[in-house]
């Protein structure tokens, strides 16, 4: 553990970054705001309250002040898991830069992200090639994984957007099979699936999934929110069920136990330039996943994982649970000093000046995502702010479509 550097992280989802938190926690304290109009905010407190590397805050600047202050001969280094391909994430690296100007103990504001190669969320370039979602399965490989029942499929759905709804939750069709399905199974949801009655002010899936949602969990085969290891689960599945806009698929590619992976991919999403596409059958309708199915079970489907490991290796260096530690030497976190010298680190901070000062600035930018990243309402204030007269839509376009962002 590091005595010289602690994490703050911006926590804006239910279970969707856990697994990034414990990775970090690892290395040394993190320090969690979760907004307040997270609607999993309870939930995600009571998730890390024991952990005693994790302490739990509410987002506001007041707070991240008190802490930077508090935490002022230590090096800070903030922790963005919203991705900066989003407007949200563009907000967030505007506002800690602007906190940055009066608090040189932070060191860097770093983009982690919250997936690998394959999810168009990935802020791939930024990785430095290391595969941090696999630190925390690593590290923890020796627990048992815990279930009733033994499974040969990993069903993995992702989830879509309302323009663009090509997720394997959007066929009505391949639902109404997985609920009839014969062999053994398991389902394992996105997070943001588990949620969606939560109602994220801009996360959630299309309506259609919704309904599609709640008829898999009628399934007795659907896992927990908490079983949030989903590499642990791929781990022991011999078929893997997947969107292609995923990193599920590339994920699996890392075991070395020939698997099987299919993925659901309609035309609208088809991409020539997908390199990942040699290493898993594709179906687009749910005779083609019967198909595909049936033809495993009777040995006739080729295995094309074999030599998958290498193609990972490719992407990302080997796994081993200190990405952590190479990341920080990485970007030498330990290496980098403050600006300020010892004697300017006791100086006092007027934090309500300092406070109106970055608000002010940051709400020359005049969106509702500016006042969801500023932390300081509630979703119903926001929409107060903003959206009392009925001819203004867009928050309607704001809750409904992501990839507008």
């Amino acid at each position: 553990m590091s005595e010289n550097l602690t994490f703050f992280v911006p926590y804006h989802t239910g279970y969707a970054h856990a697994e990034l938190v414990h990775s970090f926690s690892s290395y040394t304290d993190v320090h969690l705001f979760i907004y307040k109009w997270n609607p999993a905010y309870e939930r995600i407190k009571n998730y890390f309250i024991n952990n005693k590397k994790i302490h739990i805050y509410e987002f506001s600047i007041n707070n991240i002040i008190l802490q930077l202050i508090k935490e002022k001969y230590r090096k800070i280094v903030i922790l963005l898991t919203a991705s900066t391909n989003y407007l949200f994430g563009q907000l967030q690296l505007r506002l800690f830069h602007l906190i940055q100007e009066y608090f040189s103990s932070i060191i860097d504001i770093y983009s982690v992200g919250h997936c690998m190669y394959g999810c168009q969320s990935c802020a791939y370039a930024y990785t430095h090639c290391l595969p941090i979602t696999f630190t925390n399965y690593i590290r923890t490989k020796n627990e048992k994984l815990l279930l009733d029942n033994n499974y040969d499929i990993l069903i993995c759905p992702s989830y879509s957007f309302i323009n663009a709804p090509y997720s394997l939750l959007s066929n009505i069709d391949i639902i109404e099979y997985i609920l009839t399905l014969k062999y053994s199974h398991l389902i394992k949801l996105h997070p943001l699936a588990y949620e969606y009655n939560d109602n994220h002010p801009f996360l959630s899936l299309t309506d259609l999934e919704k309904e599609h949602v709640k008829k898999l969990f009628q399934s007795k085969n659907i896992l927990l929110n908490e079983q949030i290891n989903t590499l642990k689960l791929i781990e022991y599945a011999r078929i893997i069920i997947c969107d292609s806009n995923s990193s599920i698929p590339f994920e699996t590619l890392y075991f070395q136990d020939n698997k099987y992976i299919f993925v659901y991919e309609t035309i609208d999403e088809y991409d020539e330039q997908d390199d990942r596409e040699k290493f898993f059958y594709k179906f687009s309708n749910v005779e083609e996943l019967k198909l595909l199915l049936e033809n495993y079970y009777n040995q006739k489907l080729k295995c094309k994982t074999k030599n998958s490991h290498e193609f990972f290796l490719e992407k990302y260096d080997e796994p081993n649970g200190n990405e952590i530690e190479k990341l920080v030497d990485i970007r030498q976190w330990l290496i980098k000093t403050n600006n300020e010298d010892n004697n300017k680190q006791d100086k006092t901070y007027d934090i309500d000046t300092i406070k109106q000062i970055i608000s002010n600035k940051f709400k020359s930018i005049s969106t509702p995502m500016t006042l969801y990243t500023l932390g300081e309402h509630t979703t119903s204030e926001i929409e107060q702010i903003f959206f009392n007269d009925d001819e203004n839509q867009l928050f309607d376009t704001l809750q409904n479509n992501i990839n507008e962002l």
